[in-house]
C-alpha cells in the first residue's frame, strides 16, 4: 500500500509535508512569474488603463506562497512537540535556588497581540499624522484616541496576562482575574488542546492559556501550540527554583478581580465607542 499523499494532525489540521509545501510553493511562484511577465509586457494602452490582468495571478500566487510557508512552519512545530511532555513540578527538597528573588513573572506569549497593536493602533496613528493638515483637527485627535483604545484592547488580549511566582503562591493572571494557587498545592502540568491543565495535590485542577485568545478569533479548531506550552511551563518550573518558598502557606485557591485591568478595559471600551461616534458625526458635518 503506497504512502498517503495527504496527512492530518490529531486535531484534523492538514500536515504540511515538504512535498506538499514544495508543490504549493511551486504553484505560487509560477503564478507570480506569470504576473511578472504580464506586467513586463504591458502595452502603452494597458499602462494608461492601469489594468493588464496581472493582479489576479499575483494575488493568488502570493497567497499560495504565504500559506505554504506558514503551514510548513506550523506543522514542523506541531510534529516536533507532539509527544513532548511538560516539565514536572520538582519536589520542594529538589528545588535548586539559583537566585533568591522575592518574585518572578513571565507574560503570556503575545506575538499576535503585539502585531494587532501595531496594525490597528499604528495604522490609526499614521492616518492621524498623514491627514493632520487636511482634515479637521478634532478628527485627527479622535483617531489618536481610538488608536490608544485599540492598543489597550490588544494589551488586555495579550501581555496583560502573566504568571507570577511568589514565596507563597503561583499567581495565574488572566486579563481581568487573578487565580492564586498556593505553592504546596502545585501538582503536575498536562496539555489539554491549546490550554494547559494544572492538577493540584488536593484533587482539584486549574486550566489556563499560554498564548493570546486572538489566535482563536476564527475558532482555533486546527491550531496547535505545543512549543508555547512547553516553553511556558519550563519557565514556571524554573521560577520555582528562583523564588524560595515560605513556610507559611494558604490552603485554598483564591480567584480575585484585577481592578486596574478592569478599569482599563472599561475605559478603553468607553473611549473607543465615543471616538467612533464622534468621528462619524465629524465626517457627516464635513460633508
Amino acid at each position: 500500500m503506497g504512502r498517503r499523499s495527504v496527512e492530518w494532525h490529531d486535531n484534523g489540521a492538514l500536515v504540511w509535508t515538504w512535498r506538499l509545501t514544495l508543490i504549493v510553493s511551486g504553484v505560487g511562484l509560477a503564478l507570480l512569474g506569470v504576473a511578472v511577465v504580464l506586467w513586463a509586457t504591458r502595452t502603452p494602452a494597458e499602462v494608461a488603463r492601469g489594468d493588464a490582468g496581472y493582479g489576479l495571478p499575483a494575488t493568488f500566487g502570493a497567497v499560495a506562497l504565504i500559506v505554504a510557508v506558514a503551514g510548513r512552519i506550523s506543522s514542523a512545530s506541531a510534529l516536533r512537540y507532539r509527544n513532548s511532555s511538560l516539565p514536572p513540578v520538582p519536589a520542594p527538597s529538589a528545588a535548586v535556588h539559583h537566585v533568591e528573588a522575592r518574585s518572578c513573572s513571565v507574560h503570556r506569549r503575545s506575538g499576535i497581540a503585539y502585531l494587532m497593536m501595531a496594525i490597528t493602533g499604528g495604522g490609526l496613528v499614521l492616518a492621524a499624522l498623514v491627514n493632520w493638515d487636511t482634515q479637521p483637527r478634532l478628527g485627527s485627535l479622535l483617531e489618536l484616541v481610538l488608536a490608544a483604545a485599540c492598543a489597550a484592547g490588544c494589551y488586555l488580549a495579550g501581555p496583560a496576562a502573566r504568571f507570577v511566582m511568589t514565596p507563597r503562591h503561583l499567581h495565574i493572571d488572566t486579563a481581568l482575574h487573578r487565580i492564586s494557587v498556593p505553592r504546596h498545592l502545585l501538582g503536575q502540568f498536562s496539555r489539554r488542546g491549546v490550554e494547559v491543565r494544572l492538577d493540584l495535590t488536593n484533587g482539584d485542577h486549574v486550566y489556563f492559556r499560554v498564548d493570546s485568545p486572538l489566535w482563536d478569533l476564527r475558532g482555533g479548531q486546527y491550531r496547535t501550540n505545543g512549543r508555547c506550552q512547553v516553553r511556558t511551563v519550563e519557565r514556571i518550573v524554573a521560577m520555582l527554583g528562583e523564588v524560595p518558598p515560605t513556610t507559611h502557606t494558604d490552603d485554598a485557591v483564591v480567584t480575585t478581580s484585577r481592578v486596574g485591568m478592569i478599569a482599563l478595559a472599561v475605559g478603553a471600551g468607553i473611549l473607543s465607542a465615543a471616538a467612533i461616534v464622534l468621528i462619524a458625526i465629524t465626517a457627516r458635518l464635513g460633508h
